[in-house]
């Protein structure tokens, strides 16, 4: 059987030990913005945070500095699939859902590039149509599926069938980050009256983050999210639920990851830092919370 990567990108929340341990490598996108001196700033949109903290990283965006997020470029797919490809190994990447970034579908117009290239190698580019945890969960998943010899084509074809079992559910600290970025499927009077209102946010069928709730105060939204938690794992005793951390109060994810264990009951329940692209559109205070369950069928419209 032919060796093959796992490759993510900057969106999929895999820390440097996760990556280690699971043997996944990712492409970078970038980030960028303007300070208040009026200096430009680009940086990768790393997920070992290299040039600057998760916390610095979230404080800029809480003050109101508006970070551009760029999808992964052909010159960083042909750094890290080259070196792949070079080494004689097949490829699998999940990339960001494509409702958000473009990254999948520039890889898929690529792929016919390095197929060129190189005829022997097996090259497989998959939309999980999720981010964060859904998708870097995916990824492990992949990671596990390998280890235990299962072939490239039977992991790509049963994440594929299957990615709409991974839900999503994720609230922001307020709107505005939200607002202004202009990512997420809401009605104008979903934005309304921005006080005190801390919406429900999904992975729709398609892909697209879905404001399909709000609730008055955060933890009306923390305690919302542990009962649809509930209502949609399936077999949650033997799952581990991921949460996607974007600096958030200590008391804030003590009252989510308690009561997931207690009153839904997963396996166990980690903590990973949010990654700086998804961050840069939801905000400080973001949380995120990822497991599977039956099959996404809602479409937020």
């Amino acid at each position: 059987m032919s060796k093959f990567a796992i490759i993510g990108d900057s969106t999929c929340d895999l820390t440097d030990e996760l990556r280690k341990e699971y043997d996944i490598d990712y492409c970078r996108m970038m980030v960028s913005w303007t300070n208040k001196e009026g200096v430009n700033k680009e940086i990768y949109a790393s997920l070992s945070w290299e040039e600057i903290s998760h916390k610095d990283y979230f404080d800029l965006v809480a003050s109101g500095i508006r970070v551009f997020t760029t999808q992964v470029t052909e010159q960083e797919f042909d750094k890290v699939f080259e070196k792949h490809l070079k080494a004689g190994e097949d490829l699998l990447y999940i990339g960001c859902s494509s409702a958000l970034s473009a990254s999948v579908l520039l890889g898929q117009k690529l792929q016919k590039k390095y197929q060129d290239k190189y005829p022997d190698r097996k090259i497989y580019i998959l939309d999980p149509l999720n981010s964060c945890m859904g998708q870097g969960s995916m990824l492990l998943l992949a990671s596990e599926m390998r280890k235990d010899g299962k072939s490239i084509e039977e992991i790509y074809n049963y994440i594929d069938e299957h990615k709409l079992e991974w839900h999503q559910l994720a609230t922001v600290e307020n709107l505005d980050t939200l607002k202004r970025a202009g990512r997420v499927k809401a009605s104008k009077a979903f934005f309304g009256n921005l006080f005190g209102v801390k919406p429900i946010l999904i992975s729709d069928a398609k892909g697209n983050n879905y404001a399909i709730e709000k609730q008055k105060g955060r933890r009306n939204a923390l305690l919302r999210m542990v009962e649809m938690a509930k209502a949609e794992a399936v077999n949650p005793e033997n799952q581990i639920c991921w949460i996607s951390d974007a600096e958030c109060k200590k008391e804030d994810l003590e009252l989510l990851v308690d009561n997931l264990k207690s009153v839904v009951k997963f396996k166990d329940v980690k903590v990973v830092p949010m990654g700086p692209i998804i961050g840069a559109t939801t905000g400080k205070g973001t949380i995120g919370v990822f497991f599977r369950g039956e099959k996404v069928t809602i479409i937020g419209e």
